[in-house]
């Protein structure tokens, strides 16, 4: 890839993220298609696992340096949780009315996993027991609990209706949140799982809109330094996606550094958060 082509490429990243989110919308709560009941007391929606001194530093100190080196953030995957990180958390799974999503703080449990992959009805049976069954094979073991951010990080699984968070970020663990959100309001959650894998294009739409809602969810509560962060780790993140989906396409060691103009315009984007504020209350008002 020549100097010119690496430069429209680069460019064209700042443009799909300039589209991507707008605060300057009004933020809708989740209201799930298929409506779940509460979990039982035997089985509490929010877990956080055990400290295991061992485990927790070498994931932090070693496994998790590449994530904390592209988006430039000591917190990241850092398996430990504030309180504050923890109840952003369950403060937005209870207002979205996401019921029947389980939430897992840096917990490894995978026995756990398997029994709600199974009792999963959301999904395919013959989906959820194939692909399903891959995720959870490395979910056993390559466990994030130790490899975050080497292999792994916090996601959301849909086959097991799973939060996993292992940073204590609350720009991460909303914008995770975002995806059990954006599932659950949808009606045909088997095709919309396996959309997600469709090569170049699959992992952008489910990406920016979790991260949408997740800086729509901070400029409804008029978050300012949620929303900093959210631009400073978000845009960044989405950019490694879309290097990611380029890289489909065209091979080629640019796609590694897509993460840098993802970095830049997030920290400029930032800049016209009040400016943005003021305009969002001018139209949701």
């Amino acid at each position: 890839m020549n100097r010119k082509s690496t430069f429209i490429f680069l460019f064209l990243i700042l443009i799909v993220c300039n589209n991507c989110y707008s605060i300057e919308k009004k933020y809708n709560y989740g209201n799930p298609y298929h409506p779940s009941p509460y979990f039982e007391e035997d089985d509490p929606q929010f877990e956080e696992g055990e400290p295991v001194w061992i485990v927790d530093t070498i994931g932090n100190y070693f496994f998790s340096l590449p994530t904390k080196l592209i988006l430039w953030n000591r917190k990241m995957t850092n398996h430990h949780f504030s309180e504050e990180t923890k109840q952003y958390l369950i403060k937005y799974i209870k207002q979205n009315n996401l019921r029947d999503v389980k939430v897992r703080f840096n917990q490894y449990a995978p026995l756990s996993e398997w029994k709600r992959l199974a009792k999963n009805e959301s999904i395919n049976p013959f989906v959820k027991y194939i692909i399903g069954s891959i995720s959870l094979l490395s979910y056993t073991f390559l466990p994030d609990r130790l490899l975050a951010g080497f292999v792994g990080g916090d996601h959301y699984n849909p086959y097991t209706n799973t939060i996993n968070v292992y940073s204590d970020l609350p720009a991460v663990v909303i914008h995770e949140g975002g995806h059990a959100k954006d599932f659950a309001q949808r009606e045909y959650r088997t095709w919309y799982s396996l959309a997600y894998a469709v090569p170049v294009v699959g992992s952008l739409y489910h990406e920016a809109r979790a991260s949408d809602d997740a800086i729509n969810y901070f400029a409804e509560n008029e978050d300012s330094k949620q929303l900093e962060e959210s631009h400073e780790l978000l845009f960044p993140a989405y950019s490694t996606y879309i290097g990611g989906a380029i890289g489909d396409l065209v091979p080629s060691p640019i796609t590694a550094v897509t993460v840098l103009p993802g970095h830049v315009y997030g920290r400029w984007k930032k800049r016209s958060i009040p400016s943005q504020m003021e305009e969002r209350n001018k139209r949701v008002k």
